[in-house]
């Protein structure tokens, strides 16, 4: 802006104004100044032009400014808080400074806008002090007090974090009052429970998270926050009667969600049992891949299959049965003085059954399967911790074995354990350090044997065992949870390192990335890929997505709105190991699949067993019939390599043309094909 103007605009912008306006030129001398400066000084703004600070506000004053002023007209732009301390005055200002350039693009002048801070900061001082009094006033009172704002907890004294059973006031504050009171009903306590109540009620409350849940009364008074209304609430502790007490220890053994003993009371009453010497089996039980129903349908649908669980149990089971809900998908079962020794086995079956019948989840049926581990007293266990870590073991190789089935606990677990848990230690730290790696091994044109695509796969050196194989780690991946992690890792080296390949014009074909059950299950990966894809910039056609059988077939509905929102994005999709798992053919036309492959199983007996062939040529005659390319992985030898070649199959995988290897062998591997192709 040219002087001129600025000289027209700044006395009709800043004169009336309560804050101090100047503009100063070089010598941080006034060029111009507002009204406020005329007020203060007592001379008019044309007096005050061509004198500085030191004469108007006093030489302290422009001396704690002055270092402001230079950084502005070397070009900076300021917001500064300043604390000006002279021998009988103390100013907080806020200052606001910055440069002003003529048509030539110098630095001449500098405009200057500056606020007494003051009152501000003393009443600032002052509410902090009042804060401090009050919360200190709150933490002598020996109830506990809470504001409560729409069923939220806002603030709270220590005294009511102790008698909520909450770590910490920091944990303690967000929460939900209905996740923290039950009611003598055993309901749990919304705020509208207490609107009405603004007197002592009598009535007796219990904190799900306090270990003893010793019963409070509730005293409640309506207040206004920042013109809101909210309930300041009293949490008073009750002595209580013999008979109040029995009472308490029941909450703190029973499960609200379902009604069972919990964990801590389901323990008591199994050491309870084997103090006594009673005969018993114990199952412990849980809900397979629990956690997708929570991911797509929400935790109050997940809530209502546990209760209806809990229900269909104690249906089935004698009335002497204990019956626990351990944790979220987790239920264990003692039968005690069994008939004989298969009595377990038999009700571990009906429990199967029973899960695996069908549950009305919104608009469709959801099928459930479970896991079962089995110990047995005297035998499996000197107390209840033991028996449930054994249990926990066995059922946890239920999994291993293929999920939906019992399997029971013998030593040589115990063993077993000790290595799965030393395996997710170490692949833990792997995933941290970046101590997996990704190799590829090369599939072929099936007619002219030239490298087209290749599938990525997954390698963890370990610093001490080194390599450590798939089969021992990916199950260890998949059952702590650390498997999505470790396919999001996989799957964005993948995407750079063969995104580089197709620049280089190195690599034909696609590339095949895994996909376990619990991604694909998962709502989630469709956005992680999605986003993956467009910060890496990857073309999605050079890629396929390989699943299992047995992925896509444990749940329709979810499964074609995943398979087609990975379409949607570009990708292709390929069904790994066909004909191995539920070989459904009615899923083949179903579902958007572009791929078969041909399982080892099928090529490996083709020698022993003629009529394998008639079977791998009725699978490629199937995919080519509905589109699909085919692939026949596990070839190991030329006459396997002719044989599918003649049969008329797409692609053709295994350790006769190229093992798995590093990128970097690959790389160099693709390098010399394209020179010699090239000529």
């Amino acid at each position: 802006m040219q002087t001129e103007q600025l000289d027209y605009w700044f006395p009709l912008l800043t004169n009336n104004s309560p804050f101090l306006f100047a503009i100063l030129d070089g010598q941080h001398r006034y060029h111009r100044v507002n009204n406020r400066y005329s007020d203060i000084s007592g001379k008019s703004q044309h007096q005050l032009i061509g004198s500085n600070d030191t004469d108007v506000l006093g030489h302290y004053y422009y001396q704690c400014l002055k270092p402001y002023y230079e950084r502005a007209f070397k070009g900076e732009v300021i917001e500064a808080e300043v604390t000006i301390n002279d021998t009988s005055h103390h100013t907080c200002l806020h200052i606001s400074l910055a440069p002003l350039t003529n048509a030539q693009g110098e630095i001449n002048h500098i405009i200057s806008h500056s606020i007494d801070t003051s009152e501000r900061h003393i009443l600032i001082n002052s509410l902090q002090e009042s804060e401090h009094q009050l919360i200190q006033l709150q933490n002598l009172m020996t109830d506990g007090i809470c504001i409560v704002e729409k069923n939220i907890i806002n603030n709270a004294n220590q005294h009511a974090v102790d008698l909520l059973g909450i770590t910490s006031k920091s944990a303690l504050l967000g929460q939900s009052l209905d996740r923290l009171l039950l009611d003598s009903n055993n309901h749990p306590c919304h705020s509208n429970t207490f609107t009405q109540a603004f007197h002592d009620n009598k009535q007796h409350y219990y904190a799900i998270n306090h270990i003893e849940r010793a019963p409070l009364t509730i005293a409640t008074t309506p207040i206004t926050i920042l013109g809101k209304p909210a309930l300041l609430i009293k949490l008073t502790p009750v002595l209580c009667t013999n008979e109040q007490q029995h009472k308490i220890e029941q909450l703190t053994q029973r499960d609200p969600l379902t009604g069972l003993f919990n964990r801590h009371g389901f323990s008591r009453q199994l050491d309870q049992l084997m103090t006594a010497n009673t005969p018993l089996f114990m199952l412990y039980i849980d809900i397979d891949n629990f956690k997708s129903i929570n991911d797509s349908l929400g935790h109050h649908i997940g809530d209502k299959v546990l209760q209806e669980i809990a229900q269909r149990l104690q249906q089935l089971l004698p009335e002497n049965t204990v019956i626990g809900h351990l944790s979220g998908d987790e239920f264990a079962v003692v039968l005690t003085n069994p008939e004989h020794e298969n009595s377990g086995e038999l009700i571990a079956e009906q429990i199967i059954a029973l899960v695996n019948l069908p549950f009305d989840l919104r608009y469709f049926s959801k099928h459930l399967s479970c896991s079962i581990g089995m110990v047995k007293s005297p035998g499996n266990g000197h107390n209840a911790r033991m028996m449930l870590q054994n249990a926990d073991t066995a059922m946890y190789e239920a999994k291993n074995r293929g999920r939906n089935r019992l399997v029971i606990f013998s030593e040589a677990m115990s063993k077993e354990v000790r290595m799965r848990l030393w395996l997710e230690i170490e692949l833990q730290k792997a995933l941290q350090h970046n101590g997996l790696e990704v190799w590829y091994q090369p599939k072929v044109n099936a007619k002219n044997f030239e490298i087209d695509g290749a599938e990525a796969l997954v390698r963890w050196k370990h610093p001490v065992e080194g390599y450590i194989s798939p089969a021992q780690f990916i199950p260890i991946a998949e059952r702590s949870g650390l498997i999505e992690q470790l396919g999001r890792v996989v799957m964005r080296e993948v995407f750079t390192t063969v995104n580089h390949w197709k620049k280089q014009q190195l690599l034909k074909g696609r590339v095949a990335i895994n996909l376990s059950s619990q991604q694909f299950e998962n709502p989630n990966l469709i956005n992680f890929v999605d986003k993956l894809r467009q910060s890496t910039g990857i073309n999605a056609d050079d890629f396929t997505f390989e699943l299992t059988e047995s992925a896509v077939m444990s749940d329709g509905e979810h499964t074609i709105q995943m398979l087609n929102a990975i379409k949607k994005q570009g990708f292709a999709l390929s069904i790994d190991d066909f004909g191995t798992g539920y070989s459904s053919l009615s899923y083949l036309a179903r579902f958007p699949l572009d791929e078969l492959k041909i399982d080892r199983a099928f090529i490996k007996d083709i020698d022993t067993i003629p009529k394998q062939i008639i079977l791998i040529e009725n699978i490629i005659n199937i995919g080519k019939s509905l589109n699909m390319s085919v692939v026949a992985e596990g070839i190991e030898t030329h006459q396997q390599a002719t044989l599918l070649s003649n049969l008329n199959c797409d692609y053709i995988q295994g350790f006769h043309f190229h093992r798995p290897m590093p990128k970097q062998e690959l790389e160099a591997l693709l390098l010399k094909e394209k020179i010699y192709l090239n000529g």
